[in-house]
């Protein structure tokens, strides 16, 4: 593994924590809410067999729409973030790729994602399965006894459960991808040339030289559990947005994936340590840093 004779000084941490991005621990799950989805989900499910089995189409339907908000809603409610505290990992750039060409940088801080949990992507599969069942029963005997009227807002809902459906599926896929040998792992590349997106097959790769702006940005930001989307933004001189990168599920903290692709955007004369274990140790004073402030802790 390369090294350097000498490594830089320690540094703290070089930006703040950008608005409404939060550090600190997943908000525990109270035990009435799992009971109170549990039973939702179970009864609205059983009551969309019987309607199904006594052929009333209209209770099937929203019965079955129930079961899907609800299972959906069990999945996401046991998504939580905010335990991130891993490094990158320093990788062989080739490990990331499939061998076919030479990769611009030898060595590279790799950060991994983690991959929704087993209950998301269990639920959203669930509910997508048994609402595209449900509601293609329910559009073919909608047809076949001359309702078709009701077509106006059951293809809008199988179309619903087919997303959840393929949602559910890529999330099982992605996390099968990030923890199978041999695979190619999904996650964000930092090197001497620049930053790489890896996909499940396919990367953005963007050199330092385009970069001139590194800009934080976050969604859809939880108060109660204090859940946040965040995001990075990569933009060229003229603002033009050379990537939009989602950060959230990363078993890194977003924030250090933002100030590592920010700190050697604009110090190129620091990049001559990516690919070496100083770049590692100076992303973990910056993550001890942080993480040892109480700004938006949830614990």
């Amino acid at each position: 593994m390369p090294s350097r004779a000498a490594g830089p000084p320690v540094l703290p941490p070089p930006y703040p924590l950008p608005e409404d991005w939060r550090v600190g621990t997943p908000t525990r799950i109270r035990p009435w809410t799992v009971v109170a989805y549990s039973l939702v989900v179970v009864l609205s499910g059983a009551a969309a067999v019987f309607a199904v089995l006594a052929d009333d189409i209209g209770a099937a339907t929203w019965r079955t729409f129930v079961f899907l908000a609800a299972t959906a809603g069990f999945g996401v409610h046991f998504e939580r973030a905010g335990a991130e505290r891993d490094l990158p990992e320093l990788l062989n750039a080739v490990a990331l790729t499939r061998a076919k060409e030479r990769p611009r940088d030898s060595w590279v801080h790799f950060f991994r994602e983690r991959g929704a949990g087993a209950w998301l992507s269990g639920c959203f599969t669930a509910a997508g399965a048994f609402g595209a069942v449900v509601f293609g029963w329910a559009i073919f005997r909608s047809v076949v006894t001359d309702a078709a009227f009701a077509l106006i807002w059951l293809i809008p809902l199988l179309l619903l459960a087919l997303v959840l459906l393929l949602a559910g599926i890529l999330a099982v896929v992605t996390t099968w991808r990030a923890a199978s040998f041999g695979r190619l792992p999904i996650g964000v590349g930092v090197g001497p040339a620049g930053v790489t997106r890896y996909y499940l097959d396919d990367t953005d790769d963007i050199e330092w030289s385009r970069i001139a702006h590194v800009t934080p940005t976050v969604s859809a930001v939880d108060e109660k559990t204090g859940d946040f989307t965040p995001s990075v933004e990569l933009r060229a001189a003229d603002d033009e947005i050379l990537l939009d990168l989602n950060i959230s599920g990363f078993r890194a903290h977003a924030w250090l994936i933002y100030a590592s692709i920010r700190f050697w955007a604009e110090h190129p004369e620091m990049r001559h340590e990516l690919g070496t274990t100083f770049a590692q140790q100076r992303m973990d004073s910056w993550r001890r840093g942080m993480l040892g402030e109480s700004v938006g802790d949830r614990g």
